[in-house]
């Protein structure tokens, strides 16, 4: 389940924000949303997690039509 994490130094007032959850990078939308929200974050990196590329199960359809007179 995605999971977006905030934190804010008290003392400096930096905040960061964790993306978790989603990989690749669709992450970059919900960092987005959050940015518009709350501003920018002090500091920006990226994760191994963002390097992930999200799985795609393709299926294809071997039946051979033939037609019959």
């Amino acid at each position: 389940m995605p999971e977006l994490e905030f934190t804010i130094d008290t003392g400096s007032g930096e905040f960061q924000l964790h993306v978790h959850g989603i990989a690749g990078p669709a992450c970059e939308d919900a960092a987005a949303i959050v940015k518009e929200l709350a501003g920018e974050p002090g500091h920006q990196e990226a994760t191994a997690e963002y390097f992930l590329r999200p799985m795609v199960h393709t299926r294809a359809d071997t039946r051979i039509q033939t037609k019959r007179s």
